[in-house]
């Protein structure tokens, strides 16, 4: 007994499959770039830049003080 392919090519089945897969891909992706969009613009600000340096500030202190100690 034979597989059935479902009709049509190999060639044309993968061709399908692949553009079926970008299409996924974009779609996924195109959330998480607008949200990312977003936090771009609100971390733009001056007054917020300015706490998320201070806080990146001191978490890298923090790490190479627990680097220092080990």
């Amino acid at each position: 007994m034979r597989p059935t392919s479902g009709g049509g090519s190999t060639t044309r089945q993968i061709f399908s499959l692949g553009f079926l897969d970008v299409l996924i891909g974009v779609a996924y992706w195109f959330a998480p770039v607008a949200v990312a969009a977003r936090q771009r613009a609100f971390l733009a600000r001056p007054r917020i830049r300015d706490r998320w340096e201070l806080a990146t500030g001191w978490l890298f202190i923090a790490i190479g003080i627990g680097v220092a100690a080990v």
